[in-house]
């Protein structure tokens, strides 16, 4: 995004300038407009309505902006003294009614809250209103190219073929030997993906029955259950393209050992796809009508838990947002009413994970997909499983 497009979404969210602040390359917007430069003091970036921007720098640190690349675009206002800083952004704001600036609404959205509340404090007290800045955050931040689009896409056909590859395994290790581990099945997913010139932050998660009960489980060496059968099994792996543009797959399946699945799991699986078949139904309806706020479709797949009195054992966010970053939680809206309440838009050229789960003491359960929007309408770019994986049969 160019400075004259966040300057029009200034103007279409009637907000006469959009504040940051920063401090060593930490605001990842800052770093995107600037390129990352050696910079040790406060720095504010006021992009006013109209008009041309302009940074207050301190003059140590003038040496890497005061560049045509920089100037060109922005005015440099510097500052030696906190005084003469507060008296340079005093005059700036005091011009304006209405700023933006990287807050969020009771605090909850970590990825947009990176105003600190003595800075936001100084800009009311000048007399603006702050409002926060959340969805042209997200637009620098979340939406990505077309090629990183089919990098993801490359990702999930990827992801998905190792999948298979990881049940195909339990079931040789099972029959061979009579049974296997939850960690040498997660080790057999990570050289997959290495061998397929993909990457990721951790390694996935392989937990039977009672272990998916924690969402976050993960095995190791020295701590890891056998996979037998009669095992329910839950497999969550994530991983990009090891490309600068890879954009994660980030997937659930289950599986179960054995040729017939049990009612039970069978009853709970269909609970699980129904919630989250429900939020893909109602964004595919409503992202080309309207604007859609993300923890709309989090309030549609609990509502699903609530229809069949199981929402105590759903106990995260229905999805989160996927993006070009190092992890698969991206700095996008995630969708989300129940850990936060997420009221960015669901962005073109954004996606996100749809993963409604039950954790109950006896076993857990996930089906986890990934849905991207294009051209305003909602893809599922990342499988859906229909039944559980009967590992024997």
């Amino acid at each position: 995004m160019e400075i004259r497009d966040i300057q029009s979404s200034l103007r279409a969210r009637n907000a006469d300038a959009w504040i940051m602040v920063d401090y060593e390359n930490k605001h990842p917007v800052l770093v995107n407009l600037l390129g990352k430069k050696m910079l040790t003091r406060k720095i504010v970036s006021f992009i006013p309505k109209e008009d041309r921007p302009t940074l207050i720098i301190h003059s140590i640190d003038s040496v890497f902006l005061n560049i045509h690349e920089i100037t060109s675009v922005y005015n440099l206002a510097i500052y030696n003294t906190w005084e003469e800083m507060l008296e340079i952004e005093k005059s700036l704001v005091k011009t304006c009614k209405t700023v933006m600036m990287d807050i969020s609404e009771n605090g909850l959205l970590m990825r947009v809250s990176l105003a600190d509340w003595g800075s936001v404090e100084f800009v009311r007290s000048i007399g603006a209103d702050v409002i926060p800045s959340a969805d042209i955050l997200q637009n620098l931040t979340a939406v990505y190219s077309k090629r990183a689009y089919e990098l993801q896409l490359k990702a999930c056909e990827k992801t998905l073929r190792i999948k298979d590859e990881a049940f195909t395994e339990i079931k040789s290790l099972v029959l061979e030997n009579g049974e296997t581990d939850e960690y040498t099945i997660q080790q057999f997913i990570c050289r997959r993906f290495i061998e397929e010139g993909m990457t990721y932050d951790e390694a996935p998660i392989v937990a039977i029955g009672p272990n998916a009960s924690n969402p976050h489980y993960g095995p190791t060496e020295t701590t890891s259950s056998k996979i037998k059968e009669g095992d329910l099994i839950l497999i969550d792996m994530w991983a990009k393209m090891n490309d600068e543009e890879g954009v994660y797959a980030d997937i659930t399946w289950m599986g179960y050992v054995g040729k017939e699945i049990p009612k039970v799991y069978d009853d709970r699986f269909e609970i699980v796809k129904e919630s989250r078949d429900a939020v893909i139904s109602f964004l595919k309806e409503q992202i080309p009508l309207r604007d859609v706020h993300a923890f709309e479709a989090d309030d549609v797949a609990r509502n699903v838990m609530k229809k069949h009195n199981m929402e105590k054992y759903f106990t995260h966010r229905v999805g989160h947002n996927i993006a070009v970053d190092v992890s698969p939680h991206g700095p996008g809206a995630n969708l989300d009413n129940y850990e936060t309440h997420d009221t960015r838009l669901l962005l073109e050229g954004t996606s996100f994970s749809d993963e409604p789960g039950l954790y109950a003491p006896d076993f857990g359960m996930r089906s986890e997909t990934n849905l991207h929007i294009k051209d305003h309408k909602l893809e599922v770019v990342a499988g859906l499983q229909d039944k559980i994986i009967a590992i024997l049969k």
